[in-house]
């Protein structure tokens, strides 16, 4: 997994930004052309700013999360939503059920400590479907565990939830 920083060097301090996958080249190789440890130096895509490569280290395989608020609907926190994840390198992918949804599935990649998918599921009211994308910001709580903070789009209208580690 890599995580691509942006660092910009024409700022009196250095400011870093994530930057897209494609805005770096492929890995670097040494003198006798073996391949170098992940961490690169990529080209530059602004002037004046450097791309570093770095491994990442979010893991979210085998982990079910639950989801403790949602601006998009009511969280029913006996039986919230769940979230199973299963993860090869940086792609994910994984299914939820429970409280307003009766199936849903999401594929999609892990870039440094964000999480990027593409969602659908059923609602349990009416079996509408329901179509979107979704990109979270991964921290660690002091307990240990891992919180989602999702921003995501349901109809045009912008919404954040928060799923905890279970």
């Amino acid at each position: 997994m890599w995580m691509n920083l942006l660092i910009d060097l024409r700022a009196r301090t250095i400011v870093i930004r994530r930057a897209p996958p494609s805005s770096f080249r492929s890995a670097r190789t040494s003198r006798t052309g073996a391949a170098c440890a992940p961490v690169g130096i990529a080209r530059k895509p602004v002037r004046g700013s450097i791309l570093v490569v770095m491994p990442s280290t979010l893991s979210l395989d085998g982990l079910r999360f639950a989801m403790v608020s949602s601006t998009a609907s009511a969280v029913d926190s006996d039986a919230p939503t769940t979230f199973d994840y299963h993860q090869d390198g940086s792609l994910i992918w994984g299914e939820y059920t429970g409280d307003t949804v009766t199936e849903g599935r999401f594929v999609g990649e892990v870039a440094g400590a964000e999480v990027r998918v593409s969602f659908a599921h059923a609602l349990a009211s009416d079996g509408t479907v329901v179509r979107g994308d979704a990109v979270s910001r991964a921290e660690q709580s002091d307990d240990g565990r891992i919180r989602l903070i999702e921003d995501f789009a349901v109809d045009g209208v912008d919404h954040v939830s928060v799923c905890v580690q279970v």
